[in-house]
């Protein structure tokens, strides 16, 4: 039976596209500062007049259906349109401001852009919260979808939905344990060569363009661990005679907790740089803009190489 319009209620697209972007019920209901029972009975609403399911459990929260994943392009476009019609706001109260945000973030780059953001959050705005997801190789799904509201990463997406913009410098040096018997200052290009190196699993790494590059030099790296998270690569070179390419912003910031040598590559790698993506359907959004601008201007304060 086709769906009577004139009996869906606008807030019930608000509170679907809530669940969809956090595809969760309770934090759906904390996003709308409303009682996770009232937006269940909402749901019930919605689905009794769509006659769907719309969202079905899973771990850790709930999954759209088919009907729903054809739902939520014009539900968004819809609710975007009245937003820019009775909305002409383009800041937010942080004071007052309730939402959850998600967000895909680079290791190299979160001890970069998160400082000044939480601080905010802590002393600004008490009703926003910021989620973190692990990177992986789908991450521009999850923005297409709108489980994802930012990703920041080395690799851009190519797609007209997806707006991307550069936002900081991400060349690449090379740590060692101090000491290491086989390196000396100025790195030469043989020694590198034949260095042992500690790198990141292959889905990771296949999103940067460091080994293609490297293999373009005719210099494929000898790598005998993989870590699943930057983080655990540099405490393994400071107690191993393995070495790693990290990003300059992300050594400078944890070279000081550890027993590390740092050295220039000796060859030319292509100019890399760190992205900020999102969906275009949120360049209006003042809450979206609220939080790109902020990340920005922390990715990019200090951003010159030292």
């Amino acid at each position: 039976m086709p769906v009577n319009l004139k009996n869906i209620d606008l807030n019930l697209l608000v509170i679907f596209e809530a669940i969809y972007a956090t595809a969760n019920i309770s934090r759906a209901a904390e996003r709308l500062g409303m009682s996770q029972p009232a937006v269940s009975h909402s749901l019930a609403r919605l689905r009794e007049q769509l006659d769907d399911q719309l969202f079905v459990r899973a771990q850790n929260g709930v999954q759209p259906t088919i009907k729903a994943r054809e739902l939520i392009g014009p539900a968004r476009e819809a609710l975007g349109v009245i937003k820019r019609h009775f909305d002409d706001r383009s800041e937010i109260d942080l004071a007052t401001y309730k939402r959850i945000f998600r967000v895909i973030m680079a290791d190299p780059l979160e001890p970069i852009i998160m400082p000044p953001i939480i601080r905010t959050l802590m002393s600004q705005a008490p009703h926003i919260q910021i989620e973190c997801i692990q990177a992986n190789g789908q991450f521009s799904e999850g923005i297409k979808n709108g489980t994802i509201d930012i990703a920041c990463f080395s690799f851009p997406v190519d797609t007209t939905d997806i707006v991307v913009e550069a936002i900081c410098p991400f060349d690449l040096v090379l740590i060692c344990r101090r000491g290491h018997p086989e390196i000396e200052a100025p790195l030469d290009f043989k020694t590198f060569q034949g260095l042992t190196q500690i790198a990141l699993g292959r889905e990771l790494r296949g999103l940067t363009n460091v080994d293609r590059s490297l293999i373009a030099h005719g210099t494929p790296r000898k790598i005998a661990y993989m870590a699943a998270k930057i983080w655990s690569i540099p405490p393994l070179v400071e107690r191993t005679d393995m070495v790693a390419m990290l990003p300059r912003r992300f050594v400078k910031e944890i070279e000081h907790n550890f027993e590390l040598d740092v050295h220039e590559l000796p060859i030319e790698m292509p100019e890399q740089y760190a992205y900020m993506m999102w969906h275009a359907n949120n360049n209006l959004d003042p809450g979206h803009i609220w939080l790109r601008e902020s990340m920005m201007q922390a990715a990019r304060s200090n951003a010159e190489p030292a």
